[in-house]
């Protein structure tokens, strides 16, 4: 490193901490000359729970109360009142020094009489105390002039943090002071620096007299380029280290959610035996005549394994069974224990950040090698940072299973496409490589399969461009004749033919049919045998996971999900959605311009390319939407596709802009796409709609990320 990029990182950091020390402790600031008054003496306490109707007038005592062997108190009723009378002063602050136990929440609400108002009325809706979160001890409030009487509820909380007196068990806890109009604390916190240092350090690579955005992505000479090699190498590694971080920040997600999220660790058991069925259903089953009408076996009382493949009296896992043979099946044979399914995904996703980084690398390097240099860096953020993909990382799961890993094969097959077309003595190896990876989609989510479609198109139109620049004019069928050729067919061919030969045989010996992956057996929530196909289904599909608006508001956690309605006369399948894709990230975009591909004869099969892969996209969303629904882990198919069409086309108009003298308009695009993005996915992270978010499984992180929202 450069001494002077040293001080220019210096220098950022150096703000970063100002802008800590400054403007985020504007409370500690304004209040530096308050000193913090005891009022504990004066709180009157009432050991159980108390309505706002019933606060000026109800007591009670200790009666019901004890303390255990660790000093806390447990209020049997689950909540307990501090009363604070003829205050009749202002109260701006309030610090309560309140010990709790861990894995406890207890509920603060703060009711008030004050000039403004005779009558008790609520202020918001209080804070969530927990031992790890000492930050929201502190409470601003703002009455109406000065405070009359003041009264402060504290009660269990739930899971969600609301006030759940009398449903959660005791409240158990210590107050051991009340305080009033103090100072606030002066806490620098490290990771709010870092993320200011980060967003000036982007902000300030992305300016165009900045030498990083003119800095072409092939250098010159060797060192340059091994030196280009290092940085990306590091790069890679460094978002794999962070997915690995992500993967495990939701402590609940690193056992199986529910039981029927087993299915893979009961296969790898199954096929150790020899079987590739998971248990018999229930005889029963066989005597309704639709078994896979979920509602009414459960109003007959019925027993079903929700979410597997039911048929002719068996129970299947109908997910992709190459994860089975890469990963599960091996662990457990050599281990004996059951791999967990947040492992699993790690490892495909993981692959997919390498293999994005790969497919980017051989990209730029064949069509755009003059190209700025950081391009490399947002190409890898569309391709694997997309907030559907984030999702799938942070909430991972037994569905999520099979989606990381086709991500990974597809963006792998279509790198090592990519890499045999810049590369002549390796060429049929690396094609070889690229039809085992495409093929194996199948047996993770045949979703999949359609991209092989506009990869294997793009391969064929490269392959006679390349005949017509050497000044040979020959149709595909020629190109592809000849020894040289058959032995290219082959290499393209046989690993699809031989992994569809397994898939179609695995299909056979399970459901009868070679093409029948058992998803239409399914013990779910509609039945799969009769959903059948509606155009309505598609274009409401369309809207929601392509161009829904986001829903925001001004509380933390910020994000909603979006709700969706419809006036479809029939069952509409669905569950929480943060958005369109479109609507959620503007790095998307250019695929709306790809025409520009064709302005260049160089780059018409790249166009082939971004159209086929945009299409397929599209016709993942209407077969998602009208054979299963609209799902939160499906637009993670369909972002593929999107993104994977727009970066090339993101390159040609950075090129563009070049040509036109408008880069710095293409810098501030990009900065503004960049920041959003990044913070769509921070908005993913604190989420509360889904079923398992944050807030639930680590509570902790979930509320000192919204003590950094307070300054």
């Amino acid at each position: 490193m450069r001494p002077g990029l040293i001080k220019k990182i210096l220098m950022i950091f150096a703000v970063a901490l100002l802008i800590e020390m400054t403007v985020c402790q504007f409370s500690f600031w304004s209040t530096l000359t308050k000193k913090w008054e005891d009022v504990t003496q004066k709180a009157e306490k009432v050991y159980h729970y108390v309505a706002m109707e019933e606060m000026e007038s109800l007591s009670g005592g200790k009666e019901d109360t004890y303390v255990d062997d660790s000093g806390y108190l447990h209020v049997p009723e689950g909540a307990m009142l501090l009363r604070l009378v003829d205050l009749n002063s202002d109260v701006n602050r309030i610090h309560l020094d309140v010990d709790i136990p861990e894995g406890y929440l207890v509920k603060v609400t703060v009711f008030a009489q004050d000039e403004g108002n005779t009558y008790l009325y609520q202020l918001g809706e209080g804070r969530v105390l927990l031992r790890g979160v000492t930050e929201n001890n502190w409470l601003k409030i703002y009455p109406y002039g000065e405070v009359k009487n003041l009264y402060l509820r504290l009660e269990t909380a739930d899971f969600d943090g609301n006030a759940a007196a009398g449903r959660m068990g005791e409240l158990v806890c210590n107050v051991n002071g009340v305080f009033l109009n103090g100072r606030m604390p002066f806490r620098i916190q490290l990771l709010r620096v870092f993320v200011i240092a980060a967003l000036l350090g982007l902000c300030s690579l992305f300016r165009e007299k900045s030498a990083f955005v003119h800095m072409p992505f092939i250098s010159e000479n060797r060192i340059g380029t091994r030196k280009r090699k290092l940085v990306l190498l590091v790069f890679t590694a460094a978002l794999v280290l962070i997915a690995f971080y992500f993967v495990r920040v939701n402590p609940a997600c690193q056992k199986n959610l529910a039981l029927h999220h087993a299915q893979y660790q009961e296969l790898a058991r199954s096929l150790s035996e020899g079987r590739v069925d998971v248990g018999e259903g229930d005889i029963r089953l066989r005597e309704v005549n639709n078994p896979y009408d979920t509602i009414n076996l459960q109003a007959n009382q019925i027993p079903y394994l929700a979410d597997y493949a039911y048929y002719e009296g068996k129970y299947y896992v109908y997910f992709g069974i190459v994860p089975e043979l890469m990963l599960y099946l091996p662990y457990y044979l050599l281990t004996g224990r059951d791999l967990p399914n947040y492992w699993a995904v790690y490892v495909y996703f993981a692959g997919f950040i390498a293999a994005s980084s790969w497919l980017v690398y051989e990209l730029m390097k064949r069509y755009f090698p003059k190209a700025p240099f950081f391009l490399h860096g947002i190409g890898v953020l569309m391709l694997c940072g997309s907030y559907s993909y984030f999702y799938l990382l942070i909430r991972p799961d037994l569905y999520h299973v099979p989606i990381a890993a086709s991500l990974m094969f597809a963006s792998a097959g279509i790198a090592s496409y990519m890499a045999g077309l810049n590369r002549g003595r390796k060429r049929n190896l690396l094609f070889a490589a690229g039809s085992l990876c495409m093929a194996l989609t199948a047996g993770c989510r045949p979703q999949f399969l359609v991209f092989l479609f506009p990869a294997l198109l793009f391969v064929g139109a490269e392959l006679c461009r390349e005949k017509k620049e050497q000044g040979v004019q020959k149709p595909m069928g020629a190109v592809l004749g000849g020894r040289r050729g058959m032995k290219m067919c082959a290499c393209l061919a046989l690993p699809y033919m031989m992994v569809a030969a397994a898939v179609m045989y695995y299909n056979m010996i399970r459901f009868g049919s070679p093409f029948d992956f058992g998803a239409t057996y399914s013990m779910t929530s509609n039945d799969m045998t009769h959903r059948g196909f509606n155009v309505e289904r598609i274009l409401y599909g369309i809207w929601y996971f392509l161009f829904q608006l986001p829903r925001l508001e001004a509380n933390f956690p910020y994000l909603r999900s979006a709700e969706i309605a419809t006036d479809y006369l029939g069952k509409m399948v669905s569950e929480s959605c943060f958005g369109g894709i479109f609507a959620c990230s503007m790095l998307v975009w250019p695929v709306f311009g790809m025409r520009i591909l064709q302005k260049e004869s160089s780059q018409k099969g790249l166009w082939v390319f971004s159209a086929g892969t945009a299409a397929a996209a599209l016709i993942i969303c209407m077969a998602d939407a009208t054979g299963a629904g609209i799902l939160q882990r499906y637009s993670a198919d369909i972002s593929f596709g999107l993104f994977l069409a727009a970066f090339p086309v993101l390159l040609r108009i950075c090129k563009w802009a070049k040509e036109k003298k408008i880069y710095r308009a293409f810098l501030i695009w990009i900065r503004a796409a960049v920041l959003l993005h990044l913070a769509f996915l921070a908005l993913i992270l604190v989420n509360t709609d889904s079923s398992v978010n944050l807030l639930r499984g680590n509570p902790e992180l979930f509320y000192k990320l919204c003590a950094l929202m307070r300054w």
